[in-house]
């Protein structure tokens, strides 16, 4: 596993995007952007040409918007309500979503050798994906995303709705 190191702007960026932080929308957004550009930026190793993010729809896509823009590489989305996957032709495949709480969807289209990278992961799932994961911060917070303002027991505020202002 590779975690975001660690300075005060990124520790204010990663406050705003904690489910108890109260932002959504543009804000929020922008967050997730600067955090992806900060790990895509402090990833190496990949040659951008044969290099594609592939944003996991909707909550993905700010964050990998991100590390697309650090690393300069390829670009795709991928919606798995709607779409059947399709690996990219390129050797490397990073795929990107803001949270990771099982990684069960992710699961479901990794094959060998494709990487996945986060804004955050559960710690019970970094066993799952620890040899290819690139993070910002590893949580021990766990619950399911629903249309609520603030956590009470399992149930906490959806990140995709809050990244698009829909809270």
């Amino acid at each position: 596993m590779f975690e975001l190191e660690k300075n005060e702007e990124i520790n204010n960026l990663i406050a705003i995007t904690k489910s108890d932080s109260g932002i959504s929308g543009p804000e929020l957004a922008k967050a997730h952007i600067k955090l992806g550009k900060a790990l895509g930026s402090q990833i190496t190793g990949f040659v951008p040409e044969d290099t594609t993010i592939v944003a996991m729809l909707r909550g993905g896509i700010f964050f990998a918007e991100g590390m697309y823009f650090a690393m300069g590489c390829k670009f795709q989305t991928y919606d798995p309500k709607h779409e059947q996957f399709v690996r990219p032709e390129t050797k490397n495949v990073i795929l990107v979503d803001s949270v990771i709480n099982t990684g069960k969807t992710l699961l479901e289209i990794l094959d060998p050798g494709m990487k996945v990278a986060c804004c955050v992961i559960n710690e019970q799932a970094v066993p799952v994906f620890n040899d290819f994961l690139y993070t910002v911060r590893v949580s021990k917070n766990s619950f399911v995303g629903k249309n609520v303002k603030k956590q009470e027991g399992k149930v906490g505020p959806d990140t995709t709705m809050r990244l698009f202002n829909q809270l």
